[in-house]
């Protein structure tokens, strides 16, 4: 199941958006504030989500400028990829940032799981037009 936020203005060029955003250390500044305990290194995220547990990431592509995708580390309740496309906007200098994440969801894991990680997505991209 793949869940998809809208695509999101924002005020960098695709080159200076995929080179803040493919360093996970700048990461944190747009997770949500639901999630705590936050490490990270150029290539590995890794957070709790309050109510959920711990998650672990590694970047595992980067397409410069337009893609970066990150792929579970250890043990996850399901599997999933969590992707970052970025494009040019059409007003000169911007670029447009939409985040998505693919997930293998079993019935009622998708009960469960659907809205958060759809609001997770759509708050990723709001965080993306201010930074």
């Amino acid at each position: 199941m793949i869940f998809k936020s809208n695509w999101t203005k924002n005020k960098r060029s695709e080159k200076e958006l995929f080179e803040y955003i493919s360093n996970m250390n700048n990461m944190p500044l747009v997770l949500p504030e639901q999630v705590v305990d936050i490490t990270a290194d150029n290539d590995n995220l890794s957070f709790t989500i309050q109510g959920m547990g711990k998650v672990s990431l590694r970047v595992s592509k980067r397409e410069p400028n337009k893609f970066i995708q990150l792929v579970p580390e250890g043990k996850v309740p399901f599997q999933f990829v969590l992707n970052v496309n970025i494009r040019n906007c059409e007003q000169g200098e911007q670029s447009e940032c939409c985040f998505e994440i693919d997930a293998q969801l079993n019935p009622l894991m998708q009960m469960m799981a659907s809205k958060p990680l759809q609001n997770l997505v759509n708050m990723m991209a709001e965080k993306v037009e201010i930074i």
